[in-house]
């Protein structure tokens, strides 16, 4: 346990743990890594005891740099002179930076080298190099992170009102203001309808007097756009009519540029 060897064994492995993507390391042990030192199938003979977590953590910190995340350290007792140790990996997370290695080791088997600057990825049952397709998933993780989740707070302001026979309302104002394109004017309307600022007003808008060859031109043109006429009569009626109402919506903690409300 005190060899470079078995230390730069660990710290690949840890950094190819810290490498992984959320969504995949979720599908085992809730996204946890656990390396076994000292047991293998069917036998367990441990490694000598006195490995203490500090110590280990010295040797790691250098291939594993200052921002590297936390890793839980533990033991479970063979005899009196031997353990099973366990390095324990915390979840990645969307948001997390890549994890570089720091610093180089040389090995014999070429396999257990570390380059200082590499990029290690767990894979089916290894730790080695990522290729370009993992280092640009990892890219990817990083920019998932980097915004708070959307936190809306949506109030209503003023009363909310039910609104009884606006069509039939509607229709009535409608056909009255039909009635006035077969009206002759008298003298005394054609001198207000010159005088704009005594005009009453109408909900569907305020026509002008028309001579007698205009009327009936006039009146199939309103007629066409009867569904107009009812939806700008229902807004001017419920405007005036009803107390105003509105949505007051508030992000915490969170801008959000281009808000877009849809009310059913």
């Amino acid at each position: 346990m005190n060899s470079k060897a078995t230390a730069a064994k660990i710290a690949k492995f840890l950094l190819g743990a810290a490498n992984r993507r959320p969504g995949e390391a979720a599908r085992h042990f809730h996204g946890y890594a656990v390396l076994v030192i000292g047991a293998q199938k069917n036998s367990a003979p441990g490694v000598p005891r006195g490995t203490e977590a500090h110590e280990l953590e010295d040797r790691l910190r250098p291939y594993l740099g200052p921002q590297f995340p936390a890793f839980e350290f533990g033991r479970i007792g063979i005899d009196s002179d031997h353990e099973v140790l366990f390095v324990i990996a915390q979840p990645p997370e969307d948001g997390q930076t890549i994890f570089p290695c720091h610093k180089s080791y040389q090995s014999d088997d070429r396999r257990d080298s570390l380059e200082d600057g590499a990029i290690y990825v767990r894979g089916t049952s290894n730790t080695r190099p990522a290729r370009s397709g993992e280092v640009l998933a990892l890219v990817e993780r990083v920019r998932r992170g980097g915004r708070p989740p959307i936190d809306l707070e949506v109030q209503l302001l003023g009363p909310i009102c039910r609104v009884d026979r606006v069509d039939e309302t509607l229709e009535s104002l409608r056909r009255y203001e039909e009635e006035q394109f077969t009206k002759q004017p008298t003298p005394a309307e054609d001198t207000l309808a010159s005088t704009p600022f005594i005009l009453p007003s109408s909900v569907f808008g305020s026509p002008k007097p028309l001579s007698t060859e205009d009327r009936e031109q006039a009146l199939a043109a309103w007629q066409s756009k009867r569904a107009v006429h009812i939806a700008k009569g229902r807004e001017h009626l419920l405007g005036v009519g009803m107390p105003g109402a509105g949505v007051q919506v508030v992000s915490r903690d969170r801008f959000v540029a281009k808000p877009h409300l849809i009310v059913p």
